[in-house]
């Protein structure tokens, strides 16, 4: 039996809801309000998080694309270090060569099997992927990567755009918390070209306003406030909130919730690199920002520390009862990737 399986998926009765392969119906994207509820029986858990993956195209003098660099070190590291699952922080889905849509049209799109399936291997088709989704995965059809997980493989876990996980593991039954949440509507503001492609995306769900951002806010501090019985919480978002990267449209509004209840980390894509702002007096969360799935960026201004623009990479980290060790890899050379930045982090107070 799969290891994946040990976690408690009978939630997944939400398979209620009819499939739906092309539409957009609201009730795939809305909140979903009671926790999924994982149970571990070892006494650490082990991820790997990265985003900005499903670009599949190969550069000019290239050997491996830059998604084959990532997915063959992600594969070492998952199988030496027996990995539980993966923090997937969006676009799953590029444009990889002319003629090449956003996204994924349907359950059907052959991308699933050729840019997902295909890609990753060995423990990686294994374990869980607790996803969000990115804005390249809205300017396609983002339900129809809801309905996927729901209907055809719930190793890509995506039962709606905002979801709430509850882990336990160890003896003493350590609680983590997980909330993942949709920052696309947070982070276009109106007049940003972006927002133009996904405007007839939210306008189908019903996403379009401020009062839908001002919901969702409140979604994200009530499911906080119902989880400060935890040891640890993690927010998993898309778009990033290091440094500079954290002063767009609404984004700013996420750090004084996370601030006021405690949050232990927030984890995000987007921008392509790797970098991290660290907790301090003051700023009691840390950022990390694992986007270099696929593609590279500069980083973003005013990080703690970043790898250079061109990195590729991925986000390991160990998690135990009283500490969180964690280690950035440099994927770049696909054959021998390194680990270039480490630390760790204690529980909250």
């Amino acid at each position: 039996m799969r290891p994946y399986l040990y976690v408690t998926l009978a939630i997944f009765c939400v398979v209620l809801l009819t499939t739906n392969t092309n539409a957009y119906p609201g009730d795939l994207v809305e909140p979903h309000d009671k926790p999924f509820v994982e149970h571990y029986k070892s006494d650490k858990l082990d991820f790997l998080t990265f985003g900005d993956w499903g670009y599949e195209g190969i550069d000019p003098g290239q050997i491996y694309g830059n998604q084959s660099k990532v997915a063959m070190a992600m594969k070492n590291w998952a199988e030496n270090y027996t990995s539980d699952f993966i923090i997937n922080t969006g676009d799953n889905f590029y444009i990889s060569f002319d003629g090449d849509h956003e996204g994924v049209t349907s359950i059907n799109d052959p991308k699933w099997n050729r840019i997902w399936k295909g890609a990753y291997k060995g423990r990686l088709d294994e374990i869980v992927w607790y996803s969000v989704a990115g804005n390249h995965d809205w300017y396609g059809n983002v339900t129809a990567q809801v309905d996927y997980s729901l209907h055809i493989d719930e190793r890509f876990f995506l039962p709606s755009t905002y979801f709430v996980r509850e882990s336990y593991f160890g003896p003493k039954k350590t609680k983590v918390a997980w909330i993942h949440i949709d920052t696309n509507i947070l982070f276009y503001a109106p007049t940003d070209p972006d927002r133009q492609k996904l405007i007839l995306q939210l306008q189908q769900v019903g996403w379009d306003t401020v009062q839908t951002i001002n919901d969702k806010l409140k979604w994200i501090e009530d499911r906080l406030a119902e989880q400060q019985d935890s040891k640890w919480i993690f927010v998993v978002g898309h778009h990033p909130l290091v440094g500079k990267c954290a002063e767009t449209y609404y984004m700013g509004s996420l750090r004084p919730l996370f601030e006021k209840y405690r949050v232990t980390a927030y984890f995000s894509g987007h921008t392509h690199s790797l970098a991290i702002e660290t907790a301090k007096d003051g700023q009691p969360v840390t950022y990390f920002l694992s986007g270099a799935g696929s593609k590279t960026d500069p980083p973003c201004e005013g990080n703690d520390w970043s790898e250079p623009d061109g990195t590729l990479g991925f986000l390991h980290t160990t998690l135990t009862e009283d500490k969180f060790s964690y280690e950035f890899i440099d994927a770049t050379t696909a054959l021998e990737p390194k680990v270039v930045y480490t630390g760790s982090l204690t529980p909250r107070p």
